[in-house]
């Protein structure tokens, strides 16, 4: 059982740089994609534009600035459908499912499953998933069901953005 009078359920100031940095690797294996491919994108014509863009870039500091522009404007998109859409692109129908199965296995309570699942995906951090986690755990203990909701889909999402970026590293 949570003792929730010691956790403090703001989130932290590095936990919010680490989204923010994920979202701006994620820019790269964007950039990658078709033309044809980025317009099945669920986003919008200014982010498609912004996108292409990185991909004319040559210059290492130029692309540096459009890679963080890029991750600035996932977070003004519907994120979680942008993440989505990449994951399905990226993954087989098999390696999806494999890397979904995560969703319902990782639990705040069993320390060594979050273990695993860093080791397997290396773009992962262990306090990251435990503070998705624990957001989940609260929601249900506020009895919050639009607050659960919001939770379990930032974990989905953190699920995909990982296991893609980890492709990469």
């Amino acid at each position: 059982m949570i003792d929730w009078s010691e956790h403090d359920m703001r989130v932290s100031r590095t936990e919010l740089k680490k989204a923010h940095e994920r979202l701006q690797r994620l820019a790269e294996p964007l950039a990658q994609l078709s033309k044809k491919q980025m317009k099945k994108l669920p986003a919008t014509e200014y982010f498609l534009d912004e996108l292409t863009t990185l991909t004319d870039i040559t210059s290492a500091n130029a692309r540096n600035r459009q890679i963080k522009r890029i991750g600035k404007l996932i977070s003004e998109e519907n994120r979680h459908d942008l993440v989505a859409a990449l994951f399905q692109i990226r993954f087989s129908p098999e390696q999806a499912a494999k890397v979904e199965s995560w969703i319902t296995r990782l639990n705040i309570h069993d320390d060594g499953t979050l273990k695993l699942f860093c080791k397997q995906f290396k773009a992962a951090e262990k306090n990251s998933l435990y503070q998705l986690l624990l957001w989940i755990e609260y929601a249900k203990h506020m009895n919050d069901d639009e607050l659960l909701a919001e939770s379990e889909a930032d974990l989905v999402s953190y699920i995909k953005e990982v296991a893609i970026l980890s492709q990469l590293d």
